[in-house]
């Protein structure tokens, strides 16, 4: 497959709120509408600014704008025809079905509106509320922010007037950390920039009424660089590795199957030495993505480039977890074997310079070793690259419900890092599914999310079983190493005391094999215990323990819970922070333990 498929098309996307009339006064209509095309331009050259400069990242695609609007008469409709002016694309999301929604217009208003949707790439329509609730509308506004990288809001600058209003939804995309472009709805003053971004120390949870303001056409392109532009530095040679792999044929990799072998975690018949390939990776989230494919383009990208992306994700996660774990199983069966050709030469004292020689080389293989997996920072790759795919495949459920999350904030709003740009990334290319959400389209969500729900289940408990069993075999046999050693101390006492001299067994004096067993059984054991604490057998299984037991909750609430767009919503939310837990766990746990010479 081309790799240009993995580079993603720069895609910016807007969302709007604001006033109708007659709060916002007719005669301001047509400098409202002037200052969204100008606002459009300038975001359309910025975008057209950064392709060049990162077209080894980026698709050669043109790069687009587009407006997210709920259609609603007065602000929605004046962005809409002003983004369609500028050459931007629109999506919609109605608050109600179509003919529900035709009813708050008057006739003429709403063949306006009408036309407008005829001209959407998409439309998305909700159906939890009856006509004119103002839950629809504040259940609509919510979509839009979650839709959009940057907002702009049509505004008095007046408090709110009633539930989802304009000020409601700008108070709640400011603290969310989302740009905002203040219009006034007046038409006195120019366009301005409202952004956490712009404080010198970006606050926890700003306030709209504490938020930092510049000229929004002045700050704009440079609020587009820092929104699309991708990462510098060693970020952008990790974001270059993904999208640009080097061909290779990937090695087999025997220390961490064998290992698990041995403890009895995994079958021998089970034993793979390779990681899945991505198309192999890809099949895995395919069977909850496919309901999907026939809502629109979105229905074609979730199944085309996103299942490819995450498949290529996935499947360098584990090629990178394989070989990160291989190599420091190796280095402590390596330490092992060095303790065991320096200690054999006291009973070979005839070799003993072809054990030292033999022990030299492994200790060279170990530092070889150990050099390798770091100058490959194989436990960052293989981190990274699982952030990636769980972002991916946690994106391919939420956005079902229109969730891209673009401004959520666990990387604040500084440069976010190549994973977080390149999953947002590709979330802006998926945009809206075209679906009006009924009980049927929810229904298969919920079905999604549970089957999805239970094959991490099952994932867990497995694993769970197999890293609790992996270490009680290995603290085991750490033990029975120093119960070896106190019987080969206690036999050498007794044989010395009743005989008055130790003697010989099959021709090798017994102080030296003595010394061999009491130095060679602890340094074994305290190897088995590095693989322990480095491998993380016990907090890994007690993790996947509790993961699986918190889904399983979670997938009894989806099934009690009645079938609403709102539900579904916080439930999709709640399973996130799930499987991301166990991502930063191991990042936690990894950084804190970086692979190192045994010792």
């Amino acid at each position: 497959m081309s790799n240009s498929h993995f580079r993603p098309r720069l895609v910016l996307r807007f969302g709007v709120t604001g006033h109708r009339p007659p709060r916002l006064h007719y005669d301001h209509h047509e400098v409202i509408k002037a200052q969204c095309v100008q606002l459009f331009s300038i975001a359309q050259g910025a975008l057209k600014t950064l392709q060049p400069h990162h077209a080894d990242v980026v698709s050669p695609e043109e790069p687009i704008v587009k407006l997210v609007s709920s259609l609603a008469e007065g602000a929605d409709v004046l962005a809409a025809e002003a983004a369609l002016e500028s050459g931007s694309r629109l999506s919609v999301c109605l608050p109600f079905d179509e003919k529900t929604y035709a009813n708050d217009f008057g006739e003429a208003e709403w063949q306006r509106t009408k036309s407008l949707l005829e001209r959407a790439d998409t439309a998305t329509s909700l159906a939890d509320y009856p006509g004119g609730h103002e839950a629809g509308y504040e259940m609509a506004g919510r979509l839009v922010l979650s839709q959009s990288d940057i907002l702009i809001a049509v505004w008095d600058g007046e408090a709110a007037r009633g539930r989802g209003g304009t000020t409601q939804v700008i108070a709640e995309a400011v603290a969310l950390h989302m740009p905002v472009i203040h219009i006034d709805a007046t038409g006195k003053s120019e366009p301005e920039l409202l952004w956490s971004g712009l404080h010198e120390a970006v606050p926890d949870r700003p306030s709209l009424d504490g938020v930092e303001r510049a000229p929004a056409a002045k700050a704009l392109p440079e609020l587009v660089r820092a929104l699309c532009a991708p990462p510098t530095g060693e970020d952008l040679k990790d974001l270059l590795a993904f999208v640009q792999p080097k061909s290779r044929v990937e090695k087999r990799n025997f220390g961490w199957p064998l290992l698990l072998a041995f403890t009895g975690a995994k079958k021998w018949s089970k034993l793979q030495f390779r990681a899945a390939g991505p198309e192999e990776s890809a099949s895995w989230l395919k069977p909850h993505t496919e309901p999907f494919e026939e809502h629109g383009r979105y229905g074609e990208r979730l199944n085309g480039q996103l299942l490819d992306r995450f498949g290529r994700a996935d499947s360098r996660a584990n090629q990178f977890a394989l070989r990160f774990r291989s190599s420091f199983v190796t280095n402590f069966a390596l330490a092992g074997l060095a303790v065991f050709l320096a200690l054999a030469g006291l009973l070979f004292p005839e070799i003993k310079k072809l054990l030292i020689s033999m022990e030299l080389l492994v200790i060279v293989l170990i530092i070889a070793n150990t050099h390798k997996a770091n100058r490959h920072n194989l436990h960052q790759c293989w981190l990274d690259r699982r952030h990636l795919a769980e972002r991916l495949r946690l994106l391919a459920m939420s956005s079902t419900l229109g969730r891209l999350s673009l401004r959520d904030v666990e990387d604040g709003t500084t440069q976010p890092g190549w994973v977080s740009w390149y999953a947002r990334a590709s979330a802006r290319e998926l945009g809206l599914p075209k679906a009006h959400f009924d009980p049927a389209y929810l229904k298969k969500i919920r079905d999604a999310m549970v089957n999805l729900i239970d094959e991490q289940v099952a994932y867990h408990r497995g694993n769970a079983h197999a890293m609790a069993h992996a270490n009680h075999r290995l603290h085991h046999a750490g033990d029975y190493l120093f119960i070896g050693t106190i019987i080969a101390c206690v036999a050498y006492l007794a044989v010395s005391f009743a005989t008055g001299k130790p003697g010989s067994i099959l021709g090798v004096g017994m102080t030296e094999l003595v010394t061999f067993c009491t130095a060679l059984f602890p340094a074994l054991a305290a190897a088995l215990y590095g693989i322990r604490m480095q491998g993380d057998f016990a907090a890994t299984g007690e993790r996947s323990t509790v993961i699986a037991r918190q889904l399983e909750q979670l997938r009894h609430a989806l099934l009690a819970d009645p079938l609403r767009y709102e539900r579904l919503a916080e439930r999709s939310r709640r399973l996130g922070e799930v499987m991301l837990a166990e991502v930063q766990q191991w990042r936690l746990h990894y950084e804190t333990r970086p692979l190192s010479l045994p010792g």
